[in-house]
Parts: structure tokens; sequence; C-alpha cells
């Protein structure tokens, strides 16, 4: 049983009025990331932002040479020596960092934004940044993510204009898949996170193993603060469910601020450190991980685990505001996102400006609206099985759960214009609800499965609405470039809407409100708790147009991004969860 030592105060300080989210002083928001360098043009709508120059530079611009005369030398000379004073005294004044930084990491927790930064200052990739950014994530954040869950991995070379790699670590159907059996466990699909994470550090990192798993390690044995992202979570929970006790009892004493400490999940990461990716599908941790499927009424065996592998798939693109915006093939919601694009196309003659109108908060809700429609109708699905013959009322009983999607996303860039986005989850809060004896969390991701090219079947992927996504600007190589994803494609297409078509800033545009779609009623939920809210006006319209507006409550989906125009560079972490980005 995982302990708990202590308690302790909330560590989110007093926001800045002006600013949002949970920010210890305004050098720590994506307004003003560092003090190096000012950036200007695309991406603040006009904002002036401080940025952050790279090491190396994208784009060198010449120099001027004209001019001899001891006047000009003077004049040059004076402000010269006004520009360094001035520098000097902003750096005095605001900033902690005095070097040339190198790379950003966003994820959801300030500590695991951290644990990337320093991979990066040891000589790691972003590869290496980014996975163990997601293993820290799995210990802070179990009930959205973990070593239980799947995801996906989208690795891009701005230097080479190419996407290096598509990682595709979804969870996958046991042999012995059942669809006329609704347990806990007949949810539970293979775990694929560890496995991955360990294929993209094999292809595209430069540290050890141990050392970009050990982090992970250090903070689940030493401690951390209960997220209010978890102790909001906790309404999610079945109290009425047996198979779930062990989670319930540990999770039920938890409040926000606490100290928490996981040694069994120390334990088996320190022994995943040590041993490698395959201790995890053999020998006792797949032992306990088939233990706690079959006492929630599943059936998963040794084979099962054994022989599950991550799949290298190809990249999709497809232009959208004059952007390039590139995503992972199925069985991801790359697809998705782009049909949603598609249908958004409109929007584009109405760029700029402080936030969505009534009337684009309209065609974002109906494009996704008709895109999840398409999604429940099968029309996606696992590639590997597209040209099987399935019956269409074999995966009816999951439909209504198809729309769940939870997960966590994490953004690193490195010295080597290296961009990566991964998103990884449990599939809902706190997945199928059972805690293995190891310390995590497993999924439900098999509720994913539906009709069509979705029906279940042994060895298959469910669809999945999870993406991350890299955007850069087609005229401009050096222009706006963009690592961001969601666990929901309409989150993700809010998002780039605010970003691309809007020419929001990070901040305001990962911060700004969102809706959530839920599918075959007409509803549309609300963030009301989250701030600022959508506006009444903008409610209203939706009301008018025939939408029924709900109260989502807490916690909610969080998108995080790393920006790069130029060679500055700037990030941001979503207030909803509870992130805060780390450059250095």
């Amino acid at each position: 049983m995982n302990n708990i030592n202590g308690t302790s105060t909330n560590e989110t300080d007093r926001p800045s009025p002006s600013i949002p989210g949970p920010y210890r002083s305004p050098e720590q928001t994506e307004a003003f990331p560092l003090k190096h360098s000012l950036y200007r043009g695309n991406g603040g709508a006009g904002n002036k932002v401080h940025g952050l120059r790279s090491l190396t530079e994208c784009c060198s611009g010449s120099v001027n040479k004209s001019g001899t005369s001891l006047r000009i030398i003077v004049l040059c000379f004076v402000a010269l020596t006004l520009a360094v004073i001035v520098a000097l005294t902003i750096q005095i004044y605001y900033g902690d960092y005095q070097l040339v930084p190198h790379g950003s990491v966003a994820t959801d927790n300030p500590r695991c934004s951290v644990v990337g930064t320093e991979i990066l200052k040891n000589g790691g990739s972003a590869v290496d940044a980014a996975v163990a950014s997601t293993l820290c994530l799995g210990v802070v954040n179990p009930h959205v993510t973990g070593l239980g869950g799947g995801g996906f991995m989208i690795v891009y070379s701005h230097r080479n204009q190419k996407v290096l790699d598509v990682i595709d670590f979804r969870e996958v159907a046991p042999a012995y898949i059942n669809t006329s059996i609704h347990t806990p466990g007949s949810y539970v699909g293979v775990p694929g996170v560890l496995r991955g994470l360990a294929m993209a550090h094999e292809l595209h990192g430069k540290l050890p193993w141990m050392d970009i798993v050990m982090p992970a390690v250090h903070i689940a044995r030493s401690g951390f603060q209960v997220p209010e992202s978890l102790f909001a979570a906790k309404a999610h929970l079945d109290l009425n469910v047996l198979f779930n006790r062990r989670l319930i009892n540990w999770a039920a004493p938890l409040e926000a601020g606490q100290h928490l400490t996981l040694p069994e999940l120390a334990a088996t990461l320190e022994l995943i450190a040590a041993k490698g990716p395959d201790v995890f599908y053999n020998g006792s941790i797949a032992r306990n991980v088939l233990l706690a499927v079959a006492n929630a009424g599943g059936k998963m065996t040794e084979q099962d685990l054994a022989g599950y592998q991550a799949v290298r798939r190809s990249a999709l693109t497809a232009t959208f505001a004059d952007f390039s915006v590139l995503v992972p093939d199925l069985p991801s919601g790359g697809p998705a996102l782009l049909a949603t694009l598609e249908l958004l196309s409109a929007l584009n003659s109405s760029r700029g400006g402080h936030g969505m109108s009534p009337l684009n908060i309209i065609s974002l809700a109906n494009a996704s609206e008709n895109v999840y429609r398409r999604a429940l109708l099968g029309i996606w699905g696992d590639p590997n099985f597209q040209d099987e013959e399935y019956d269409n009322d074999r995966g009816k009983v999951s439909l209504g759960k198809l729309t769940q999607s939870v997960g966590s996303h994490v953004a690193a860039v490195d010295l080597n214009d290296i961009y990566v986005s991964v998103v990884s989850g449990l599939n809902a809060w706190f997945g199928s609800q059972l805690l293995t004896n190891d310390g995590f969390i497993l999924n439900n991701a098999l509720t994913n499965f539906g009709v069509g090219k979705n029906s279940p079947f042994p060895g298959k992927r469910p669809m999945s609405f999870s993406t991350p996504v890299i955007a850069t600007e087609k005229r401009r190589i050096c222009g706006r470039r963009l690592v961001l994803g969601s666990a929901d494609v309409a989150l993700a297409a809010q998002l780039l809407s605010h970003l691309l078509v809007l020419d929001m800033n990070v901040t305001w545009s990962v911060e700004a409100p969102r809706f959530h779609i839920a599918h075959g009623n007409n509803s549309i939920f609300i963030e009301d708790y989250h701030v600022p809210a959508l506006s009444k006006n903008a409610q209203e319209s939706l009301e008018k147009y025939g939408y029924h507006l709900e109260s989502l409550s807490k916690p909610y989906q969080s998108c995080n991004i790393v920006e790069k125009i130029g060679d500055d560079l700037t990030s941001h972490s979503d207030s909803r969860g509870g992130g805060i980005s780390s450059r250095f």
C-alpha cells in the first residue's frame, strides 16, 4: 500500500491579477518567459513578449556596414552602451537566468518540466527530456497517466524539415477479449507506455536509460505535493465497486498539497531503470498486472504482455491558416483533428482579435460534433485491421464511452531544433480504477472500441482521440513553430484556432476559455471554474443555436505548448493541469 507521509501547505502562490495561471511571478509566464531578447511579429496579436534566443541561430541576419563618419561611430557606440545598460538593468531586476538558453519543456507539473530541462542540461536530446518528463508525470499525476497506460509520440527535426519518427504505443486488446462482459478488468488493454518510451529512447536518445528513469524514482521515493487535479479527480471514483478497494483506500484520504510518497512505484521504476523495459512485460510486474485484471473480471495472459510491441507509424500533414500541421496517423486522433481543421477552414477569413466570436465558437462546436459523429460511426480504426470484415453490432456496447479522453501532454525542444510532442494517458480519470501491487493504475482503453473499423478484435488497438501536434509556418522557415498536443481533438482544434486563426500569443491561447463536446444529446460542457470562463454572450449564442449547456466540474484537460519564432523560444503550461514550463 502506498504511504502518505504528513501534510504541508499547497505550493501554488497567488496568481497575478493580469496574467492567467498559478504563477509565482510574471517571469514564469509566457508573456515574460525570460529576459534574453524580445521577439516581435507573428504570435502575439501585436503583443511584445520577452523571448528566449537559442544558442544556435535559425536565421542569421546580415550587418549593415554603410557609413564611416565619426558621428555615426560615436552614435553607434552611445546606442550600444545604452542598450547594454538597459539590458543589464532588466536582467538584474527580473532575471534568474544568466546564460544563453538552450531548450524548453512544458508539462502538467513544475517538477516534471524541470526534470526535462535537467536532462537537456546534461546533454540529453529532446526525446530524452520528453521520456523522462513523461515518466515523472506517471508519478505525480497517477490518475492521468503512468506505466499502465498508452499514447503517441511525434519527433520532428526542423533543421531537416522532416518528421523523424511517429511512435504508436496505444494499448492493445488481449487475445481473449470478450465484449459480452462489462467489468473493470475487461476494459484493460495491454499497456504500451514503457515499450513506446523505450523505443523512442533507443532510436533518438543520447543519455543512458538509467539516467532517464531515475528522476522519476527519486520523486516517487522522496515524495511530492498532491496536485489539485489529483484531489479533484477523486470525484470520478466509483465507491460501490469492490474490485477497486485498493485504489479507494489509497486515494480517499488524499488532500491537495499533502506530501505523498509512492514507495511501491519507486521500487518498480528502479527495477525498470536497472533492467530495462523487458522487466515490466515479463516476471513479477507482469504477473501483478494479470492478477489485478483477473480479480476485476478480465482475462489477460502472459503472452499478451510479453508480445506487446510499440509501432512506428507515418505522419499526416495538412494546411491550416497558412501553417503545416503534422500529426500521427491512426489509431491516434490525428486524422480526426485534420478533419476538424478542414471543416474550420472558413475561420481563416476572420483572423486576429482578442478572442473567439460567438460565430467562431459555434463553427468550432459544429465541426467537432461532426467529426465525433463520424468517429462513432466507425470510419476510423487500427490501420493494421482495415482490410478485415467485422460485424457492426460487435462493439455497440462501447459506443457511449468512445468520448472518454483523458491524458497528459509533454512538449520538448532542444538546442538542435528537435521538437517532440508526447500524449500519454489512462484514457479516463484513474483509468480502469485498478491499482496494481506495484504502485501504478491500469487503463480502461478498450472502452474506446465501437463499430465498423473500430470494432473490437484480439490484438487490435482502439481508435483514440489523443494526438500530439507539430505546426510550422509555411511561408517562413524560421517563422512560428509550435509543439503541442491534447488527449481530445476538439480541445486541440480550439487551441490551434486561438493560435493560428486569431494569432493569439501562447499564454492567452492556452488559458482562453474552452468547451467540451458531449455526444448524442447536443450538449456542450463549459469550464465554469476556469478563469477566464466562456463569455455569457458566447453561451447565449450556443443556446440559441440549439446546444444545451452544462457545467463541467474539475479537473479539466490541459494543453501545453513550446513555441519558437526565429531563434526566440517561449513556452506555457496550462493552469488547468497545474504545470509550469521550464526553460534554460
